[in-house]
């Protein structure tokens, strides 16, 4: 029996992308309950928008990732100062 080559390029393109989407998943849900285990990952922080990235920066914070879906699920415990950058590093 043959397969059309339909079915080949589709089951090879679900093989290949659904691992990346999966993983790309649960980076983006990861919460994080301390600074020190948001910086193993994140090593200057996360910021929840551009703006907030760049006022860091202006500050004399480190670069912090931009990262929002991070930042949404830890900010009420890690931003403690509420200026969109949790475990921001002073450089």
């Amino acid at each position: 029996m043959r397969t059309p080559i339909s079915l080949v390029i589709a089951a090879t393109v679900i093989g290949v992308l659904a691992p990346m989407a999966a993983s790309g998943t649960a980076q983006a849900n990861t919460r994080f309950t301390s600074c020190d285990q948001m910086h193993r990952t994140y090593k200057y922080g996360v910021a929840k928008d551009k703006a907030s990235q760049d006022r860091a920066v202006r500050a004399g914070m480190y670069k912090p990732a931009l990262k929002p879906q991070v930042y949404s699920a830890s900010y009420k415990s890690l931003d403690r100062d509420k200026d969109g950058v949790m475990c921001e590093v002073p450089r």
